[in-house]
């Protein structure tokens, strides 16, 4: 929900958080994962084998 634009408050609300750092463990996990999968496939940093000359 938070990848596609929900709003952190209305994510607390639904999982029944008292407290926002508690949901803002989703957080971290979400930009953790972001930033995995642009590692893996950003051309500028992809380890892609290129093929021999």
């Amino acid at each position: 929900m938070l990848e596609n634009g929900a709003d952190i408050r209305f994510i607390q609300q639904l999982l029944g958080h008292e407290d926002l750092s508690t949901t803002q463990i989703y957080t971290q996990i979400s930009i953790d994962k972001l930033k995995a999968i642009h590692q893996a496939t950003h051309p500028s940093d992809c380890k892609a084998e290129k093929p021999n000359d």
